[in-house]
């Protein structure tokens, strides 16, 4: 078992990495109640074993995709929590992907102003990107993340097995982040995905990576603005699919746009041919462009991004919305 952790302004975050680690979630787990946050394809798969583990556990069942992540969703969730009788000092456990670490991080802060949080994410992308950094968000209508906070788990343990029962279009959404972190910020973690690599090993690189930005910026006022190359066109394509897409899939197609030097994008199109990760864009710009004015990156006309330089280096850049569609698309 790996461990990492992150100095937040107010929290120290530990992660645990390690195979296995589902069957001993109880010894992450504090006094207490505790209430279990899940969706449909992560019970059909685990919600036997998880009875057998936390007994005591109550759970809760969300429909499955990010069609879900909504207000409604909380408040339902937060009149089951008032009608049990949970407290400030009870844990909320985010047993899920993105969109379960993401309403669980979400419901655990507004209850009662703050409750206790431990995220046991259980897709590859949640394990290296959503569950670690504290941003925690629901949807609006057909908008992405647009009511958040951020508010960090007390521990997150990621089970590399959980990744064997995982669809393949789930898998490459993952490996979409993992990209990432190989293309903005380390040049050899990025060639490294050309081989054969141990998936322990590259979740553990990840994380490593996005523990160090994060704890470096916690609010998003400088580098943390980085890990959000790709997200830009990435959530828009989401969003016009009513979240068809996945988020990571999404992300890749977003960063082969934004890359602008066309060597490095060559290259960046040879991994994901490598991997099985397409490009097509399935939307027009003038519908991409609508989503992108409501980015949370915005302010006035002017757009807050990160421009990559070269594989393993990028900077922050502000641009106008229309500068960015011209070159981008």
């Amino acid at each position: 078992m790996k461990r990492i952790t992150a100095q937040y302004r107010f929290n120290k975050v530990k992660t645990y990495i390690g195979s296995g680690l589902f069957n001993k979630i109880r010894l992450f787990l504090p006094d207490g109640k505790i209430f279990v946050i899940t969706d449909e394809n992560v019970a059909k798969l685990y919600l036997d074993a998880l009875k057998r583990i936390i007994p005591e556990a109550s759970i809760y069942i969300v429909g499955a995709g990010d069609s879900y992540k909504t207000l409604t969703t909380a408040e339902t969730i937060v009149s089951r929590l008032i009608n049990l009788g949970f407290t400030k000092t009870d844990t909320i456990l985010g047993f899920g992907g993105g969109m379960i670490t993401d309403l669980s991080g979400f419901v655990a802060a507004t209850y009662k102003r703050g409750c206790d949080f431990i995220a046991m994410p259980t897709s590859l992308l949640a394990q290296v990107d959503s569950a670690l950094g504290g941003k925690c968000a629901v949807n609006c209508g057909k908008y992405k993340n647009q009511i958040g906070t951020y508010y960090h788990p007390r521990f997150i343990v990621v089970d590399p097995d959980f990744i064997k029962t995982l669809p393949e279009e789930e898998y490459l959404s993952g490996l979409a982040e993992i990209i990432k972190y190989g293309l903005v910020f380390d040049r050899s973690f990025f060639n490294l995905l050309f081989s054969d690599f141990s998936l322990s090993e590259v979740i553990y690189r990840s994380l490593k990576i996005k523990a160090q930005i994060t704890a470096q910026d916690e609010f998003d006022e400088k580098e943390r603005v980085l890990l959000n190359y790709g997200h830009t066109i990435g959530h828009a394509i989401e969003s016009l699919s009513e979240f068809k897409v996945k988020h990571g899939i999404a992300v890749a197609v977003g960063m082969y746009y934004e890359t602008k030097d066309e060597k490095i994008k060559h290259r960046l199109l040879k991994l994901y041919n490598h991997l099985g990760i397409g490009v097509d864009i399935p939307f027009s710009r003038e519908a991409i462009l609508t989503y992108v004015c409501q980015d949370k990156k915005l302010s006035g006309k002017m757009i807050r991004l990160p421009v990559l330089e070269d594989i393993g280096k990028a900077q922050i850049v502000n641009i106008s919305v229309e500068e960015f569609m011209r070159e981008i698309l």
